[in-house]
C-alpha cells in the first residue's frame, strides 16, 4: 500500500513538472510579430443582435496579411466566420432593412463593393470601378449606396485601345500637390461621390470638379449627402475643408461651413436638424474640436470648446439626438465621451489607464461598441451600455498568445524638463530585472511631431524589454494630448525644447539607479527619426542610434517629399527664409556627430525620402563614422512587407546589442 501512495505521488508530481513547463510563460520574440490579430472596422445589424467585424491575419510562409469578415452576437458567443478568402475583405455595413451586408474586397484587384444577401448565397460585386473605391454608406432606404471613388480610366476601344499601348511611360506632372506617400506621382483624376442601385447597374457620378470629396453621410431622408471636401480655386495651396451637401435629386450643391481651416466627419442627427463635425483650430499644432451646426445652416456653435483636446473620431448621434458621443484624447490615454448636443459638461462613459477606439452606436441607441487596448493587451471588441455600464469583452483575438508571455508593464512618469514644464513619459523595466544591476536603457521617439505615444500594446518596446533593455518613451512638447500651447512650443524650432525634454526623462530615469548612463540608445521613425538625427547631432550622450525614416536637410525637403504646405505654414517659403530651414536641419551639426548611426528607410518613400537618410548617412561615412544604411525596395514611409517588418526589427535589435551590450 505504502508503495503505491509513493508510486502515485511520484506519477502527480512529474505531471505537475509538465503541467508548469507547459504553462510556463516565455519570453516575447521577432517572430511573435505573426501571431498577433488585428481587429478592424465593425458594425451592428438593424436590429442590433449581431457584429459584424475583421480580423486581420499575418502569414509568415506567405510572407502577406490577410482580412476576413466575422460575426458575433452582440451577448456575446462563439463567433461565425463569414468570408474565407485569400484577398482582403473589410468594411463591413448592412443594409438599414438588414436584407444584405456590404462589403469592400480586393477579389477584384482593385476594391469593389461586394454584398451578402442575409438570407443565404455566396458574395457577389456590386461596383467595378477600374481604380477602385476607398468607403461607402447606405442610403436610410437601403436602395442605393454612395461611395468615394477616383475617376475611373477612360473607356478605349479598337485602334485607340491598341494606340494606347504604344504611348509613353513617361509622367506628366501638372499640380501643385504633385506627390503623396503610397500613391506616388498625382495625375488630375479627383476622389467624387457616386451613387448606384442596390441592385446593380452602371453608377452614377454626382460630383465633379479637380476637388477631392470624403467624409460621406446621408441625410435621415435620404435626399441629401453631407462631404469635406476643399472646394476652393486651388484645392492644392492650402488645407481649408468645409463641409458641404448635395442634394441627390437635383445635384445642386450647398456650402455648410463656411470658417477656414480643416473641416470633418460631419454627422446628421436622427431628426435631421443638426449636424455635428470636426474642426481643427490650426493645420499643424492644433486642436480639434466638435461643433455642430444647423442642418439648415446658421450660426456653428463649438461645443467642446472648453476642453484643449482632441475629439478623434467621427461623431456619433444618440437615439434621442439630446448627446453626441466621440473619443477624446487626454494625455496619453483615450476615452469614449459624450455632451449634450445643447451645450455643457463633458463626461467620460469610459475612461481608465488604456485606449478606446472605433465607436459605433447600435440603431435602437442603447448600446454602444469600441475597442479597448492597453499596454499589455492588443485591442479587442467589447460592448457596453450608452451609460458606459458593465464592459462585457466580445472578442479574445490575442487572449492565447498574451497569457504565453513574460510581458513588462510600464511604469507611468511625470517630471520637470529643463525649464521647469512638466513631461509624462513611461519606463519599462527588462523582463527579468533584478534590483541593484544597471541595465542600458533604449529611448523611444514618437513620430508627428504632433502625435503621441498611447496606452497600448506594442510589440517592439516588449521585444526590447526581453531582450534586457530599459525603455523610455515619452511625450515631449510637440505632442499632442496636453493641448495647443504645449504642441505649438516646437513651432518652427524642432530639436530644441522637445530634444532638451526627452533628455530631461533620460536623467530622471537615471537618477533611479537601474540604467548604465555609458550604454544608452535611441531609435525613432519619421519625426521620430528626425528626433534622433537631432540627438546624434547636438549631443554624444548615446552609444547607439537608429533613425528611421527620418530627414536632415529641410531645404532639400520642399518639393522632394509631399509636405510643401506643412514646411509654407511653419517655416515659410524656402527662398524666403533659408536661414531658418539651415538654422534647423540636422545636418549641420552633423560634424559633431559621434554616435554609430544606423539609418533606415523606404525606396519610395515621399513623407521622409530617402535622399534625406542618404545624406545623414553618407556625411557620416565620409565623416569616418561606423553606419550603415538599409533600403526596403517598393516600400513607402510605413514598411508593408511582413518580411521586411520582421528584418527591421532585427536590423534594430541586432545594432543595439553591438553597441549597447559588452561582450561576454
Amino acid at each position: 500500500m505504502k508503495k503505491r501512495v509513493v508510486l502515485l505521488l511520484t506519477i502527480l508530481f512529474i505531471f505537475s513538472l509538465a503541467f508548469a513547463e507547459g504553462n510556463e510563460k516565455r519570453k516575447i520574440k521577432a517572430d511573435d510579430l505573426f501571431n498577433f490579430k488585428r481587429l478592424g472596422q465593425f458594425n451592428f445589424s438593424p436590429d442590433g443582435k449581431w457584429i459584424a467585424y475583421v480580423i486581420t491575419v499575418m502569414d509568415k510562409e506567405e510572407n502577406k496579411s490577410n482580412s476576413d469578415i466575422w460575426m458575433i452576437s452582440s451577448q456575446g458567443g462563439t463567433p461565425i466566420r463569414l468570408t474565407n478568402h485569400e484577398k482582403g475583405d473589410g468594411s463591413p455595413a448592412w443594409s438599414p432593412d438588414g436584407k444584405f451586408l456590404a462589403f469592400l474586397s480586393s477579389r477584384k484587384e482593385k476594391n469593389q463593393i461586394w454584398l451578402f444577401n442575409t438570407t443565404g448565397g455566396e458574395p457577389y460585386h456590386l461596383t467595378e470601378m477600374s481604380n477602385g473605391v476607398s468607403n461607402f454608406i447606405w442610403s436610410p432606404d437601403s436602395t442605393k449606396l454612395a461611395f468615394i471613388a477616383k475617376d475611373p480610366e477612360p473607356k478605349e476601344e479598337g485602334e485607340k485601345k491598341k494606340e494606347k499601348k504604344k504611348k509613353s511611360d513617361v509622367i506628366v506632372v501638372n499640380r501643385l500637390q504633385h506627390k503623396r506617400d503610397r500613391d506616388g506621382y498625382l495625375d488630375d483624376k479627383r476622389n467624387h461621390i457616386w451613387l448606384i442601385s442596390v441592385e446593380g447597374g452602371e453608377p452614377k457620378k454626382l460630383t465633379d470638379g479637380q476637388y477631392d470629396e470624403g467624409s460621406i453621410s446621408f441625410s435621415p431622408d435620404g435626399k441629401e449627402i453631407l462631404f469635406a471636401s476643399n472646394r476652393t480655386e486651388n484645392p492644392d495651396a492650402n488645407r481649408n475643408t468645409d463641409i458641404w451637401a448635395i442634394n441627390i435629386e437635383s445635384g445642386k450643391i450647398s456650402q455648410i461651413t463656411t470658417d477656414e481651416g480643416p473641416d470633418s466627419n460631419p454627422s446628421w442627427s436622427h431628426n435631421g436638424q443638426s449636424i455635428a463635425y470636426l474642426k481643427r483650430s490650426n493645420p499643424v499644432y492644433g486642436t480639434t474640436f466638435l461643433w455642430k451646426i444647423p442642418a439648415q445652416r446658421g450660426e456653428p456653435v463649438k461645443l467642446t470648446g472648453m476642453l484643449d483636446r482632441n475629439v478623434r473620431s467621427k461623431p456619433l448621434w444618440s437615439g434621442d439626438d439630446k448627446h453626441i458621443y466621440f473619443i477624446l484624447e487626454d494625455s496619453g490615454n483615450v476615452y469614449l465621451c459624450y455632451i449634450p448636443s445643447s451645450g455643457g459638461k463633458i463626461e467620460r462613459v469610459i475612461a481608465g489607464e488604456r485606449t478606446i477606439g472605433n465607436p459605433v452606436i447600435s440603431p435602437d441607441g442603447k448600446y454602444l461598441a469600441f475597442t479597448v487596448g492597453d499596454f499589455l493587451s492588443p485591442p479587442e471588441l467589447y460592448i457596453s451600455d450608452v451609460k458606459g455600464g458593465e464592459l462585457k469583452k466580445l472578442t479574445s483575438l490575442n487572449d492565447e498568445i498574451i497569457s504565453k508571455l513574460k510581458l513588462s508593464q510600464p511604469e507611468n512618469i511625470h517630471y520637470k524638463s529643463f525649464d521647469g514644464q512638466e513631461i509624462e513619459g513611461w519606463v519599462m523595466k527588462p523582463i527579468d530585472f533584478q534590483p541593484g544591476k544597471k541595465y542600458p536603457m533604449i529611448v523611444r521617439a514618437h513620430g508627428g511631431p504632433n502625435s503621441q505615444y498611447r496606452t497600448s500594446f506594442s510589440h517592439d518596446f516588449q521585444l526590447l524589454a526581453a531582450e534586457g533593455y530599459v525603455v523610455l518613451f515619452t511625450n515631449p512638447r510637440g505632442s499632442s494630448g496636453y493641448g495647443e500651447p504645449f504642441g505649438r512650443a516646437i513651432w518652427a524650432d524642432w530639436g530644441n525644447k522637445d530634444l532638451k525634454d526627452v533628455v530631461a526623462g533620460i536623467d530622471y530615469v537615471i537618477k533611479q539607479g537601474y540604467v548604465d548612463p555609458e550604454r544608452l540608445g535611441i531609435y525613432g521613425w519619421s519625426y521620430g527619426g528626425i528626433m534622433t538625427n537631432y540627438a546624434i547631432t547636438r549631443t554624444n550622450r548615446f552609444k547607439a542610434a537608429v533613425s528611421g525614416a527620418g530627414e536632415g536637410d529641410y531645404f532639400s525637403c520642399y518639393g522632394y517629399d509631399d509636405l510643401h504646405l506643412w514646411w509654407e505654414e511653419e517655416l515659410g517659403l524656402p527662398w524666403d527664409n533659408f536661414e531658418l530651414y539651415r538654422k534647423i536641419s540636422p545636418i549641420k551639426d552633423v560634424k559633431k556627430v559621434k554616435t554609430p548611426t544606423l539609418f533606415m528607410c523606404g525606396q519610395f518613400d515621399y513623407r521622409c525620402p530617402l535622399p534625406q537618410s542618404e545624406q545623414m548617412y553618407l556625411s557620416l561615412k565620409r565623416l569616418g563614422l561606423e553606419t550603415e544604411l538599409i533600403i526596403y525596395p517598393g516600400q513607402s514611409h510605413g514598411i508593408r512587407r511582413l518580411d521586411f517588418q520582421l528584418d527591421r526589427i532585427n536590423r534594430v535589435m541586432k545594432w543595439f546589442n553591438k553597441h549597447l551590450k559588452p561582450e561576454k
